[in-house]
């Protein structure tokens, strides 16, 4: 056994660790080694008095602490955007009441029974539409998610409206019924763009996964540090566990 073994064998008993070596193969090698032995003593005597040292008067930084922590969290105010989004939510679906149960006038004079297939196909959009609207209002991190869905009904719903006005083929009653969906989507918006500024699960935000070439590279390149490093371990590290 050699010295430098030997005292991390010996550091290792005076804080009360495995040596990792045979006890009586270190009593032989102190009592053999002069400098050991008093390499021991003076170790054993900077642990007592360290063990025994008082500790030191800390300064009281309690004000300071107090003075930096963050200010106790305010009533939630009133989110009304979500609030809005759920009361447009409820609207689209009064009018999927309407289309499965009330008559449509049209711009002519003319009615839509309610219970044509047309009027069930209008009645299944809105009542889409609805939940999207719910959904969004519900979890506002995911109301960018249904942004595509909305934006694009929206926009071919306010084209051909604005056709069929031209045409004379709606009247005023049918278009008012659109607004609520359009009011829900400016809030579906607001809410995407406040609520919507979040990593993905398991990134950090602004974080780019790290590259790697393959797994057996990865794998030979964690392994040489190790292997290299291992004979400077202490002789507990060093010891091979089955």
């Amino acid at each position: 056994m050699d010295c430098a073994t030997a005292r991390e064998a010996i550091s290792a008993n005076l804080d009360g660790e495995d040596p990792g070596v045979d006890p009586v193969a270190l009593d032989e090698h102190v009592s053999r080694c002069a400098a050991c032995l008093t390499w021991q003593d003076e170790a054993a005597a900077v642990t007592r008095l360290v063990r025994l040292e008082p500790a030191a008067a800390s300064p009281d930084v309690s004000a300071r602490v107090l003075d930096h922590a963050p200010a106790p969290a305010r009533p939630a105010r009133l989110d009304w955007p979500r609030l809005a989004l759920v009361l447009t939510a409820i609207a689209q679906m009064s009018i999927v009441v309407s289309l499965l149960f009330v008559p449509q006038r049209m711009a002519d004079g003319m009615a839509v029974q309610p219970g044509s297939h047309l009027e069930h196909e209008a009645a299944a959009f809105n009542f889409a539409i609805a939940i999207a609207l719910l959904w969004a209002a519900v979890k506002p991190r995911q109301a960018r998610s249904q942004l595509p869905v909305l934006l694009s009904f929206a926009a071919v719903l306010v084209g051909l409206s604005v056709l069929d006005l031209v045409g004379g083929r709606v009247g005023w009653e049918r278009l008012a019924s659109h607004l609520p969906l359009l009011f829900g989507l400016v809030c579906a918006v607001l809410v995407a763009r406040r609520d919507g500024r979040w990593p993905w699960p398991g990134n950090r935000a602004g974080a780019e996964p790290a590259s790697r070439t393959g797994s057996a590279e990865t794998g030979q390149d964690l392994a040489e540090p190790a292997a290299q490093s291992r004979k400077y371990q202490p002789p507990a590290a060093r010891r091979n566990v089955a």
